[in-house]
Order: C-alpha cells, then structure tokens, then sequence
C-alpha cells in the first residue's frame, strides 16, 4: 500500500470516528435531557400527589362541599406563597447573621438589627398561619367547625409527640441535655 493510500484510509477512520463520537455525545446529551424532564415531571406529579392527598384528607375529614373546597384552596396557595416568601426572607437574615458573626469583629448593631428582623418575620408567619387557619375556620359551617378543632388538636398533639420523641431520658432538650446536673 503506498503513502496516498495510507492517508486517506487513515483519513476516513478519522472521520467514521468523528461522527460516531458525535451521535454518541448527541444521542446521551438526548437522553440525559429526557431524562431530567421525566424526573422533573415525576417530582412535579409527586407534590401534586401529595397537596392532592392533604386537599383530599381534609376535603373528606371536614366534609366540604365543592364551593367550600374551592375556596380552602384558593386560601391553601395563597398562604403557601406568602408563607415561602417569608421563609425566603428568614434565610437571607440568617446568611447575612452568620456571615456578619464570622466577621472579625462583627457588629453588633447590625447582629441586633438582623435579630429583630428575624423575629419580625416569625411574628408575621404566625400571623399568617393564624390568618389561614381563621380563614379556613370561616369557610366551615358549625359542624365543620367543630371537626376542624379536632384536626388541629390532633396536628397539634402529634407535634408535641414529635418533640417529646427528642427528650433524652431526664426530659431535657437541647444543647446542655448530657450535662450532669450538679
């Protein structure tokens, strides 16, 4: 075989070698771009699942006509909203805390500004929940009323079950629970 001949095998290879490396970037470039889209969707379909099961839970437990559990949804994303603008508002104070506490010589005035920020927004998502579940309550007739206290105490109590779960054994919580008390 001479040079010429050569060369533009080895040319061809080259290229054969080109465009499979090609369609094999494109086609997993393809597939990892479904993919995401699918595993999007099902996170997607999982919440709404999810929302769906509460709406649900509380539509069939509190016996709401369809007017009623519209409007309960309706309050429902509402509050959800504005309940994770607040939430987004309490992270960016705790950055700007830990980052002003990491300082060399933080400043305490900006510490005490961003504390009573902080626990201005908890006041206000109190308030909202607050409002919500107020909200919630006038949509219900009486009876619904009377349901809608039992549904709290019970989220309420398996809350407080949920805490006491956190106890160690001599029922202290928190940073000094293995301290000897002497």
């Amino acid at each position: 075989m001479n040079k010429q001949t050569k060369k533009i095998i080895l040319s061809a290879l080259i290229i054969i070698l080109i465009i499979i490396n090609l369609s094999s970037l494109s086609t997993i470039y393809y597939h990892k771009r479904i993919r995401d889209k699918k595993i999007e969707e099902f996170n997607d379909k999982k919440k709404q699942l999810h929302i769906g099961g509460i709406h649900r839970f509380i539509k069939e437990e509190l016996k709401l006509d369809s007017l009623q559990f519209e409007q309960f949804r309706e309050a429902y994303y509402k509050n959800m909203r504005e309940s994770h603008n607040i939430a987004e508002k309490l992270n960016i104070y705790r950055y700007d805390m830990i980052t002003e506490v990491a300082k060399i010589n933080p400043n305490e005035r900006e510490l005490d500004k961003i504390s009573r920020n902080i626990g201005d927004l908890h006041y206000e998502l109190k308030k909202l929940s607050i409002n919500h579940f107020m909200e919630l309550k006038e949509i219900c007739n009486e009876e619904q009323q009377e349901n809608l206290q039992k549904l709290f105490m019970r989220m309420m109590e398996d809350q407080d079950s949920g805490r006491n779960k956190m106890r160690n054994r001599d029922g202290r919580r928190g940073r000094n629970r293995n301290r000897n008390s002497d």
